[in-house]
């Protein structure tokens, strides 16, 4: 049977990744950046490294376009 185990990301990274040394500023901005997380006994945040790297990748991923025709503006100007 294959174990599957969960990394986390270290505190160093967590204190790149925030921005904070102190545990409920680091809290408060992985919510801001909408990064799941849970808090240990010590009241610091847990991340796992996958939750960081989609986060990540999804702010990064470009936009798309969307286009769509304004069938009100059609109606009115063929009212006119």
């Amino acid at each position: 049977m294959k174990r599957v185990t969960a990394v986390f990301i270290s505190r160093d990274e967590l204190q790149e990744l925030t921005g904070y040394k102190k545990k409920s500023l680091q809290v408060q901005q992985l919510q801001d950046f909408g990064i799941p997380f849970e808090v240990n006994r010590l009241g610091a945040p847990i991340v796992l490294r996958s939750s960081v790297e989609d986060a990540l990748s999804i702010s990064k991923s470009p936009k798309r376009r969307t286009h769509s025709i304004n069938l009100k503006s059609l109606h009115e100007a063929k009212a006119r």
